[in-house]
């Protein structure tokens, strides 16, 4: 088995590019991709105009919306902090790393593979910079909702921890327990195959290697076993690597 690169997609806005990583398997249900942040700047100045992005908000019913509005309006003052000292600073900072690639690896899967983008699970959980479940989600052109974990080291690949914290999710049912949720913000066709046990999972890790296409080899391997062990349809692994 083989990996290979595939076209970048350059964004200037977000100051990255995204890249779909080839295999040579026959593992469909297996998807690969990498993320290259180029300006740490843009892409925190981007993540915090996105945080502050209610739109989504406004297809909700009254009731609904009234929910959300004080946990919305207090964890994106939060996030905003962590993204502004990011662009200031123009280097990974805090809390910024893991926030960087969980959001960084959501918008590859919207350019790469036109999935919906789900807002960041900690503006609607329900404590503020408390996440007790996945870091977000998307849903594929075929409304199958995605459950996203994030883990960002600065000295080494993450994609194992990735994995083993997402399987550890999905062994007491969090993905389930989204779900209440998730009804206010996809569609009924996407409940309907949650309900039914199918949906995908999302590995999202920072990467520190040269030969980044051997470590995407070694976990397209892994996350075949995952999807075995834990019935899940789909696995999106998607690795993040920065300019220092």
């Amino acid at each position: 088995m083989t990996t290979s690169y595939g076209e970048t997609i350059l964004d200037q806005n977000w100051g990255c590019g995204f890249t779909e990583i080839l295999s040579s398997s026959n593992l469909d249900f297996v998807k690969l991709c990498h993320v290259h942040v180029s300006e740490i700047s843009k892409i925190a100045k981007m993540l915090a105009e996105s945080v502050v992005d209610t739109s989504w908000m406004m297809k909700l019913d009254a009731g609904t919306k009234s929910s959300y509005e004080y946990t919305v309006q207090e964890t994106a003052q939060l996030l905003i902090q962590i993204f502004k000292a990011a662009e200031q600073e123009g280097s990974i900072i805090d809390e910024f790393g893991e926030l960087m690639v969980s959001m960084g690896a959501a918008k590859a899967l919207e350019v790469l593979f036109k999935h919906t983008l789900i807002p960041i699970a900690e503006l609607w959980k329900p404590q503020a910079k408390q996440n007790e479940g996945f870091d977000f989600h998307s849903l594929c052109p075929n409304q199958i909702i995605n459950f996203g974990e994030a883990k960002y080291c600065s000295n080494s690949t993450s994609y194992g921890r990735a994995l083993k914290q997402a399987g550890s999710f999905v062994s007491v049912m969090k993905h389930k327990r989204d779900r209440v949720h998730l009804l206010n913000l996809v569609p009924p066709e996407g409940i309907a195959n949650l309900d039914n046990d199918i949906h995908g999972v999302i590995a999202a890790f920072s990467v520190h290697a040269g030969d980044q296409l051997t470590i995407y080899k070694n976990a397209l391997e892994k996350a075949a076993a995952f999807s075995k062990d834990h019935s899940v349809k789909f696995v999106y692994l998607i690795g993040v690597t920065h300019e220092s």
